[in-house]
């Protein structure tokens, strides 16, 4: 049996049946699950943090003009 004549008796199937059938073929490969990925946290600047840093790291420093 060719794979296309698989398909094509699987989409010929009842919506339960699919859904049957897909269940078998799960438990016969024993496929991994999807693992979800962690979502890092973004560490987000106060604005009174951000205004320490402009003032320190760009205002104060002598223009190189």
């Amino acid at each position: 049996m060719t794979f296309t004549i698989a398909y094509e008796v699987f989409l010929a199937l009842s919506e339960e049946e699919k859904r049957k059938f897909l269940l078998h073929i799960n438990e016969h490969f024993d496929l991994p699950k999807k693992s979800k990925r962690k979502k890092t946290k973004i560490e987000v600047l106060k604005k009174e943090d951000a205004i320490n840093y402009l003032i320190k790291n760009i205002f104060s420093k002598k223009s190189k003009l």
